[in-house]
């Protein structure tokens, strides 16, 4: 979808840049192209709202309601961009309460997890050859959280694998949604002044 110069205008005043008081670098924008890496993350947002807090870029799916003939925005879930490093999905490194299991039910050891990947120790080396043939795993967030994935092995080395996420069978959502509260837990610092 493309806006023109008056309407990418209009959104940028909308959410024009607000001072924090503070060192942190915030900026709004509005986008109505993805980067091609979060196409598969964020594939059905017509438009997407860019925040940049420090060294992240959070990409939120945007679009407007209309309402009685007045506009709502609404936002959806953030995929979150660590530019440090290069641009990827922010990882969640050496999670923990969060479980594994393979097609068969066998619990592995969850090393880090991000909306686009994931990297797990095989429990049993015995497992390798057959979980690497599955290509499928369940992710535990929480009790009530659970997501079935099928994943593509980027690289193996001994009995760490390092797997994107081909596809979600349901919950892409949830999984961003889950990741997004845990960063803004562990950056409280970054997300105190936003609502300023």
């Amino acid at each position: 979808m493309e806006l023109t110069s008056e309407e990418l205008e209009f959104f940028s005043s909308m959410f024009a840049t607000a001072e924090t008081g503070s060192d942190t670098k915030h900026n709004l924008s509005v986008r109505s192209q993805l980067p091609e890496s979060l196409f598969s993350v964020l594939d059905q947002a017509k438009l997407t709202l860019l925040a940049e807090v420090s060294h992240y870029q959070l990409w939120f799916p945007f679009e407007l309601q209309n309402e009685n003939g007045e506009f709502k925005p609404i936002l959806g879930v953030p995929e979150i961009v660590d530019l440090n490093g290069g641009e990827r999905s922010w990882r969640l490194n050496k999670p923990h309460d969060i479980r594994l299991q393979d097609a068969k039910g066998k619990s592995h050891n969850l090393v880090s997890l991000s909306s686009t990947g994931f990297a797990f120790q095989i429990s049993d080396k015995r497992s390798l050859k057959r979980v690497l043939n599955e290509r499928q795993m369940r992710i535990h967030l929480d009790d009530d959280n659970v997501i079935d994935v099928e994943y593509e092995p980027v690289r193996t080395e001994k009995d760490i694998v390092a797997a994107r996420i081909a596809g979600v069978k349901s919950g892409r959502e949830r999984l961003r949604k889950f990741l997004f509260n845990l960063h803004r837990d562990e950056h409280k610092n970054l997300y105190r002044n936003l609502n300023s």
